[in-house]
């Protein structure tokens, strides 16, 4: 009974295991990196998909950070006022996710998007056929290319450190690498490269206007309504590290010739969306932003109380010039070399303020900030040779009172 025992789970491993071996094999040569063992899988109807978001909004969104984060996107205006951001999250990502990698686990899994399929009381050879019958390729090597990393790369413990207490700027740079792995070798398998020349051939630049192209696409993406509905900031937050990723990854897999420039990204981690956006920066310059120091700016003054602090980087900048009308922001927001904003409350009335500091390299891309913005942003703002401060709420003695603390 033991060896037969062992038998039917042979059986059952190598029918899932199965329909991925060519697939395994290929993205080996693509990635240049080999499997060290297989990655369990299955399969999630949307029912389960949506269960599965939620235990990982109540787990990493916290009541308290949800409230933080939409305290600095309704005080920057690019949400209403009476958005709810976990309840939006778990629609967008129930929409829009076909496929996920989680590193706690170790395990993936791929979405079944038709209706009617009762998945709860299907075999797993039978899983392993719907995939095959359902499931595009490349979301299968997307997919992969993070089991495969998280065999080789410490994303378990980089998530962790991501959700525990770290800053806008630094999640999205950091996801960028993640999703521009898979997303370049994704291209790379659909382009139908050869597999051997280990994505050698590929190069993928343009991604902002690819982005763009996506966003402002008059006509609704077919499998993308929630997408087409979100506010900007989440259109380009879920956009941006697959695609400007992809265009990152791609620079630094040719700078070198090879994956190694890649391979050793994870352990010399992109600080900021700025070096995804500029490649070359974090391949040449490895600068630390000049953030400015809020350790004594204060965290109550009157009636006003902090509610946060973050980091934005040159792709908040980006956004809030966009979702503003500024029609050359990203010439505008280039020059970034840090900022901090701190996101305050008034304990009367609950409207909210903030007050944003962010410095560039030269005078130069100051002025071409300060320029761009027109009569575009509805806040104050200030300039100084290498610094902007944009501030809403706050009349000016309390701005010359935040002054004092950061300066």
């Amino acid at each position: 009974m033991p060896d037969a025992g062992q038998a039917v789970g042979q059986l059952a491993s190598d029918a899932v295991a199965a329909p991925l071996a060519g697939l395994m094999s290929e993205l080996e040569m693509r990635r240049d990196l080999e499997f060290k063992y297989f990655t369990p899988w299955h399969v999630k109807d949307k029912v389960q998909l949506r269960a599965f978001i939620q235990q990982q909004i109540e787990k990493d969104y916290t009541p308290r950070k949800a409230m933080e984060e939409e305290a600095l996107l309704k005080v920057l205006g690019l949400v209403s006022l009476d958005f709810d951001v976990r309840a939006f999250i778990e629609e967008l990502l129930t929409d829009a996710v076909a496929g996920a990698y989680d590193p706690a686990t170790d395990q993936f899994f791929l979405v079944d998007t038709e209706a009617g399929q009762g998945f709860r009381d299907r075999m797993h050879v039978k899983a392993s056929r719907a995939v095959l019958g359902n499931m595009n390729p490349i979301i299968i090597v997307h997919e992969l290319d993070h089991a495969l990393g998280g065999q080789h790369f410490p994303l378990r413990s980089t998530f962790a450190e991501l959700m525990a207490d770290t800053t806008l700027d630094q999640q999205m740079a950091v996801m960028s690498l993640v999703e521009g792995d898979a997303t370049f070798v994704m291209i790379d398998h659909q382009k139908k490269r050869k597999a051997e020349s280990a994505g050698s051939e590929t190069m993928i630049v343009g991604s902002d206007l690819l982005i763009d192209m996506v966003v402002n696409f008059p006509i609704p993406i077919p499998g993308a309504g929630k997408l087409n509905e979100a506010p900007l900031f989440f259109q380009k937050s879920l956009l941006f590290p697959y695609y400007g990723g992809a265009e990152f990854v791609s620079t630094l897999r040719h700078y070198g010739g090879d994956w190694r420039e890649v391979d050793d990204a994870y352990s010399s981690l992109p600080r900021s969306t700025e070096e995804i956006f500029h490649p070359y920066r974090y391949l040449y310059l490895q600068n630390e932003p000049a953030y400015p120091d809020f350790a004594k700016l204060p965290t109550k003054f009157g009636d006003w109380e902090k509610v946060r602090d973050d980091t934005g980087g040159e792709f908040l900048v980006r956004i809030v010039l966009e979702q503003y009308g500024v029609d050359d922001y990203q010439e505008a927001a280039e020059g970034w070399n840090g900022d901090r904003i701190r996101v305050f409350r008034h304990q009367q009335t609950g409207a909210l303020g903030f007050y944003w500091v962010i410095r560039w390299d030269h005078p130069t891309e100051a002025k071409e900030f300060y320029n761009s913005l027109g009569s575009h942003l509805p806040f104050v703002v200030e300039q100084e040779e290498v610094a902007s401060i944009l501030s809403l709420a706050f009349d000016k003695k309390q701005l010359a009172q935040l002054r004092k603390g950061w300066k």
